[in-house]
């Protein structure tokens, strides 16, 4: 399984950035949105050479543990 990995800051006046890595393809895209669900809507996108390869089936789920 590949590894994924995901970065959320939130800055002092509330920006939130999140850096997402480890896909291949638009698969980063699905993830942003997936966050976006949490942290809100992304006000700019910028891609990654990872976006430009090849595309990768990417499936997200919600866990919640307590």
């Amino acid at each position: 399984m590949k590894t994924r990995e995901y970065e959320i800051t939130i800055g002092p006046t509330g920006e939130v950035e999140i850096h997402v890595e480890g896909f291949q393809g638009k698969g980063c895209v699905e993830a942003i949105r997936f966050f976006e669900q949490v942290v809100g809507q992304t006000q700019e996108l910028r891609h990654t050479s990872g976006y430009y390869e090849p595309d990768e089936d990417v499936t997200l789920r919600n866990e919640q543990r307590h």
